[in-house]
């Protein structure tokens, strides 16, 4: 892993299937925030293709929506990363090792892994790598990287 990890928007698996959607939307990569604007116009025309608009416009999805949707997200992995950073660094450590002791380990790292199975990084989604291999990259090298 580099010393500035990617973080990416999470899409789920069941959304990223119906809409046939392979890319990235938002990463963060240190204190950047990379924006694919062209993706974000793509995916909602492809959500807008399956949907009744005619009949219920309300519904239509704006790419606009899109970015400050996952703009907020990345916004929210920055100010978790200040927080450690002027804090608690171990802040991540900390709170999966209490879960660890509350739920037992087990059951913790199903958890993660049933939650990047849902909501893949992209590497994962496009079988780059595997669930397990992000989860234990994750949780045991990166573990400011959950969340």
């Amino acid at each position: 892993m580099s010393a500035n990890p990617v973080l990416e928007f999470h899409i789920s698996r069941q959304s990223r299937d119906r809409y046939q959607f392979d890319q990235s939307l938002f990463s963060l990569s240190g204190n950047v925030i990379l924006a694919n604007f062209h993706a974000a116009r793509q995916f909602a025309q492809k959500m807008n293709k399956q949907r009744d608009l005619v009949n219920y416009p309300e519904r239509a999805v704006r790419a606009g929506q899109i970015n400050a949707m996952g703009l907020l997200d990345e916004i929210m992995h920055l100010v978790i990363a200040m927080f450690r950073q002027q804090n608690n660094p171990q802040a991540f450590t900390e709170a999966l090792n209490w879960l660890d002791g509350m739920l037992g380990e087990n059951d913790v790292n199903q958890t993660l892994r049933h939650f990047v199975d849902e909501f893949p990084p992209l590497a994962v989604y496009t079988n780059k790598i595997v669930v397990i291999t992000h989860c234990h990259s994750v949780v045991y090298h990166n573990p400011h990287l959950v969340g």
